[in-house]
């Protein structure tokens, strides 16, 4: 029986608004008429935290109630306990005793050493760290387009932990097969989102890079709803009418959407393009830019010029695009 994960993405697919690592170096234009497989088509999104993250500081439960251990906090990554590498919570049960355990974790990050006592539990008599922590981040976002070597781009913006905010370190993970439910309209100040279950069990490919600029890695399984299209560079985008591919409901579709701002950029940066959505169909079911069309491919004169972004969270009709140039990178 398949294996599937609900998850609904936040700000296009996870919670992510700022981010300012990447470089701002020059990067030269695209060369115009690279034919790629043109993507549009739902993908879940796995991604390793590179150790446990602590999801919430929960307390153990002892005789005399509810007790803290104290060093750890909201948002810190277990990377070792006593030099041990931590993959999963059996690890931890595993490597602590009811003395100090010397525990590496990144913090803000920047990696440390601290030192704590676990707290023995009224229940089963084991020490615990009374914490709740998760090996990996999920969401559902779009793949932008697949290149002839296996490479591909995706999402369109970074990813970090919704739920602490928490950056995550290029620590790897999995895409995989989607499915879509359903949509979900946005509401003032809140976008709306695509309802999608990942099926865990069916691996598209690998995920090597999380910037600003969304995911790349390798795509090693057969493209869904393959179809060729060159890349343009980004010297070739104007303002008026283009199309976006993305899927909210069985397949990809096209689009009308109006580029109302074409940033020259000589630098690698976000948010080149402003658009709007245009396609009445797509405004009744969707009401505009939802969560998980990030990464969606932008079409203009047959040629994909860049991906989706983020949303306008006054104005759902309106989006950002990030150039072509700058994805799978």
């Amino acid at each position: 029986m398949k294996k599937f994960r609900l998850a609904v993405c936040v700000f296009l697919c996870f919670v992510f608004s700022i981010f300012m690592f990447a470089p701002t170096v020059a990067v030269p234009s695209a060369e115009s008429g690279e034919k790629v497989i043109v993507g549009g088509f739902p993908i879940g999104i796995a991604i390793d935290v590179g150790g446990l993250l602590v999801e919430s500081v929960t307390g153990v439960s002892t005789d005399y109630g509810t007790a803290y251990v104290e060093g750890l906090q909201r948002g810190d990554i277990i990377k070792s306990i006593n030099g041990t590498k931590i993959t999963n919570i059996d690890d931890i049960f595993n490597n602590i005793t009811n003395d100090d355990v010397n525990i590496t974790i990144v913090r803000g990050g920047e990696e440390r050493e601290i030192t704590v006592r676990p707290i023995t539990e009224a229940f089963s008599g084991k020490p615990r760290l009374g914490i709740k922590v998760k090996e990996k981040i999920y969401g559902v976002g779009t793949c932008s387009f697949v290149r002839s070597d296996g490479s591909y781009a995706a999402l369109g913006h970074e990813i970090y932990d919704g739920d602490t905010g928490v950056r995550l370190p290029q620590s790897g993970g999995k895409i995989h097969s989607c499915k879509i439910l359903g949509i979900k309209k946005g509401t003032r100040g809140e976008a709306g989102g695509i309802l999608a279950s990942i099926t865990e069990n069916v691996v598209y490919g690998t995920v090597t890079v999380n910037n600003n600029y969304g995911i790349a890695g390798k795509f090693e399984a057969e493209v869904p709803f393959a179809e060729s299209l060159p890349l343009a560079s980004r010297d070739e985008v104007t303002v008026g009418p283009a199309k976006i591919r993305t899927s909210i409901e069985n397949g990809p579709e096209y689009f009308d959407i109006e580029i109302i701002k074409a940033a020259r950029q000589s630098a690698r940066r976000e948010k080149g393009i402003v658009f709007r959505v245009t396609d009445k169909r797509l405004l009744s079911l969707t009401g505009g830019v939802v969560r998980g069309m990030s990464g969606s491919p932008i079409i203009q004169n047959g040629k994909v010029i860049a991906a989706v972004t983020h949303v306008f969270l006054n104005d759902f009709t309106k989006g950002y695009g990030v150039y072509a140039d700058f994805l799978n990178k």
